[in-house]
């Protein structure tokens, strides 16, 4: 067994993980990484980056649709499923590779192998040359998450996580999406757009449970529309092989009915990594659906031991997990009021249309009883939006009706996963809606819809029709 002595041990290399080693090097500090699998972790390697890849491809895909109302004509584009996923790993690569090159600017020791917590000072990693042995003063565990299965579904040739829909060998003809959430909806939207036949079942009411409804109506008759078949209020029984396919027992609304497919894909959720990686050893416990909770600073009830990402309380998005990595560090570096401020996380979903939103929706609003406003603007009226062929959609802007504080903004429609920040600044920064309005937004641009739809929380926007009186 070799031994290593280092300042800080950081359990996985995601979102959380590598950020928090980075930070932590260049406050000072000395760092061991220990990953099980790929640098990068889900994110890079199986998750946000390569399915976006995907999802752009789609888009180009989608585009060509309307390359005759500009005046193209345009060939059927052919898919080559093996150049695109060849090239999915290209991005997949040069950013891994990127997180290694810095790594080793800042001195970073990584550590290929299976982690393990000995004692609040101590890490053990099993590798493919033996087991190392790491001693510490502090721990951060950011191990991720993994594809949650359900009973009769084992992940197989014939039943796809989100890991295998990002790297098929062949295209399937068709797929039934076992869950109509976002990795179902983004997944399930490329795939009907590079030709696949696609079934989405939805156990719940509505499609992306938990995001505003309004804005997943604009969503859900763009998949119509793209001819993906969506059964809400449905849940998947069992399922056998069929010749080369499988055919699938669903409960629609109470009836029984069978649906072919090549493949199915499961997408009803993650769950976090923190079994079998020592956390009885340190007194870290984890709550029913096994997630860690920590204070302000990330650190557990422990002390000297920090949790992040995917593995705590909250949304498992890799920003917010990359801002609990750098506050950790902080934390462990003594850096003075350093804290993780749960205030605003924005989250972004990436189907066609896209949807983004931060702070609070108007069902929460409803539920605890506040005073509230509303603006909205179509980009169905912004220049933008009809140059792009992409006036789908909305923005949406939630104000205390007291002091015109914005408390929530959400949208739908082209690009809006790269508007939403300006949102989710103004929620921090406690501007009104009269702050956003009197701010002048660049012509012709989408983000002059957000504008607007500050202007319409006072009924004043100048290119949105008003009800005469």
């Amino acid at each position: 067994m070799s031994q290593i002595k280092t300042d800080v041990v950081v359990l996985g290399s995601g979102p959380a993980g590598y950020v928090a080693a980075i930070r932590l090097a260049d406050l000072g500090k000395k760092v061991v990484c220990i990953e099980q699998d790929s640098i990068g972790g889900t994110c890079l390697n199986v998750g946000c980056i390569p399915s976006k890849a995907l999802i752009s491809a789609g888009h180009f895909m989608e585009s060509t649709k309307n390359a005759a109302d500009m005046g193209f004509t345009v060939e059927t584009p052919k898919l080559d499923l093996s150049k695109l996923i060849a090239w999915k790993d290209t991005i997949v690569k040069r950013l891994t590779g990127g997180i290694g090159g810095l790594f080793n600017n800042r001195n970073i020791e990584l550590i290929t192998g299976k982690g393990t917590i000995v004692s609040a000072n101590k890490v053990t990693a099993e590798t493919t040359n033996g087991t190392v042995e790491v001693s510490c003063t502090d721990i951060i565990i950011a191990s991720g998450s993994e594809p949650i299965p359900i009973p009769g579904f084992d992940f197989s040739d014939k039943v796809w996580s989100s890991t295998e829909a990002l790297a098929p060998k062949t295209l399937p003809k068709k797929l039934l999406v076992i869950g109509g959430g976002v990795i179902g909806m983004e997944l399930g939207m490329f795939y009907a757009q590079v030709g696949t036949e696609v079934t989405i079942v939805e156990f719940m009411d509505q499609l992306l449970p938990g995001t505003d409804i309004d804005l997943v109506k604009v969503v859900q008759r763009k998949a119509k529309k793209a001819g993906i078949k969506i059964h809400l209020k449905s849940s998947a029984k069992s399922y056998k092989t069929k010749g080369d396919g499988v055919e699938v027992l669903v409960d629609v609304n109470g009836k029984e009915q069978t649906f072919d497919a090549d493949v199915i894909l499961l997408t009803v959720g993650r769950r976090p990594v923190t079994a079998n990686i020592g956390l009885e050893t340190v007194g870290v416990k984890t709550d029913k659906r096994g997630f860690i909770s920590v204070d302000a600073q990330c650190q557990t009830k422990t002390p000297h031991v920090y949790a992040v990402g995917d593995i705590t309380t909250g949304p498992m998005l890799a920003h917010k997990g990359s801002a609990q990595g750098l506050t950790a560090a902080g934390a462990i570096c003594r850096q003075p009021g350093i804290a993780y401020d749960y205030k605003v996380v924005p989250w972004v979903i990436f189907t066609d249309p896209e949807i983004a939103g931060t702070g609070m929706t108007e069902a929460e609003c409803k539920e605890k009883g506040l005073d509230y406003k509303v603006g909205r603007f179509n980009f169905a009226a912004n220049g933008r939006a009809m140059s792009m062929h992409a006036t789908d959609g909305f923005v949406k802007v939630i104000t205390d009706a007291k002091d015109d504080t914005i408390i929530g903004v959400h949208m739908v429609g082209p690009n809006v996963t790269d508007m939403i920040t300006e949102g989710s600044l103004a929620i921090e920064t406690g501007l009104t809606a009269e702050d956003i309005a009197l701010t002048i937004h660049p012509h012709p641009t989408l983000s002059e819809a957000f504008m607007e739809a500050c202007e319409d929380v006072h009924g004043m926007s100048p290119h949105a029709m008003t009800t005469k009186k």
